[in-house]
């Protein structure tokens, strides 16, 4: 006999389709904006009268303002997305504490964040494009890729704490454990943090946060409080089990081969799309929207393939929980109230799971940690 959805797991279900729509919706307005933008001439516009405002010498002035101008007007057109995805859809479903002015903060501090980012990527890379015309790609490869370890350094001491609280873990039995379950790892880190969640969502959460000398254990408030000692350790016998698995050097040298073949790819691009557009050389700014689809397109034909990688990792490190934990019962547990907590579709279509999902879903990951 086949089992009714609760109406939490109904819920669960209309809540990702919705998303899985919104992604799809956010792609294809994505697309048409960089269309619009190539082909309206409002980009050439935009760089030429740059150019001409700079002069020749200060292109890297150029293309610096260019990307600040650019990227806000499209964060400014992708906006209602955003506000509908991450703050109406939310509310409505009980997953979201924000006020509205809550969320318009975190969002232009996102956004200012992403200026910054987007700033130095696109200068770099195209002072590289400039600089080395031919193997630009393989310098932009290298950039990118230190540039994400650099990011994953500073994250938890510059970009979490703009958003969030972290506060050490106070003294207790819980601490003991987790110390206790770092030393017999062998894993040395900062410290454990409880992570201010439940000023801003319901949700539950647990990570290693930082690279090298910044790595810590964040627990978030909506998890030690709505979990058991021995669920929490499940929770964090996984995280540990990433390290051990050396996971992070396994995910960043996918990454690396895929950025690597994405910029290599792009290079052929640009050359056969900028003699289509009639612009003179590849590191002309104005070419940029040619650009970026480039990469949109393979990351979005590449992300199948990264997925697939990220989803046996994780049943990699769910049993290395296992075998730490000694049973199954408290990770599964954990599993089975994160899904409910955190509104997570159990068993989402198998085709949307291959292509949109880095974690398997919770029914596969309880199925298989069930037979560890």
């Amino acid at each position: 006999m086949v089992r009714e959805p609760t109406d939490r797991e109904a819920m669960a279900k209309e809540y990702d389709a919705i998303h899985n729509r919104l992604f799809l919706l956010q792609i294809l307005v994505l697309g048409l904006l960089l269309a619009v933008y190539q082909f309206s001439g409002a980009s050439a516009a935009l760089a030429n009268g740059l150019a001409w405002r700079f002069g020749e010498n200060m292109w890297w002035a150029t293309n610096a303002v260019y990307t600040l101008v650019s990227v806000f007007g499209f964060a400014a057109f992708m906006s209602p997305f955003g506000f509908y995805g991450d703050y109406v859809l939310e509310q409505h479903y009980g997953l979201s504490n924000e006020t509205v002015g809550d969320w318009l903060f975190d969002f232009f501090k996102s956004l200012v964040i992403d200026l910054v980012i987007a700033t130095i990527l696109f200068s770099v890379i195209y002072a590289f494009l400039r600089w080395f015309p031919e193997l630009w790609w393989l310098s932009a490869s290298a950039f990118y890729i230190l540039f994400a370890v650099v990011l994953s350094t500073i994250a938890p001491v510059v970009i979490m704490p703009l958003f969030h609280k972290f506060v050490p873990l106070e003294e207790g039995d819980l601490s003991i454990a987790v110390n206790r379950m770092m030393r017999e790892a062998g894993i040395e880190v900062v410290g454990v943090f409880k992570w201010g969640l439940e000023g801003k969502t319901t949700t539950a959460n647990a990570a290693f946060a930082g690279f090298g000398k910044t790595k810590r254990i964040v627990l978030g408030d909506t998890l030690l409080s709505g979990y058991s000692q021995e669920e929490i350790l499940a929770i964090l016998a996984h995280e540990v089990g990433h390290y051990k698995n050396r996971d992070s050097l396994r995910l960043m040298l996918t990454g690396s081969l895929l950025a690597t073949a994405g910029f290599y790819i792009a290079h052929y691009c640009l050359l056969a799309l900028t003699g289509f557009f009639d612009i003179p050389h590849i590191y002309d700014i104005g070419a940029a929207p040619v650009f970026i689809f480039c990469l949109f397109v393979f990351s979005l034909v590449s992300m199948p393939i990264a997925n697939l990688h990220s989803r046996r990792r994780e049943f990699a490190a769910d049993a290395y929980a296992v075998a730490t934990m000694g049973s199954p019962d408290a990770l599964v547990s954990a599993f089975e109230k994160l899904a409910d907590q955190n509104l997570s579709n159990k068993e989402p279509a198998r085709w949307v799971e291959l292509l949109l999902h880095s974690h398997p879903s919770m029914a596969r990951r309880i199925e298989r940690a069930r037979q560890n």
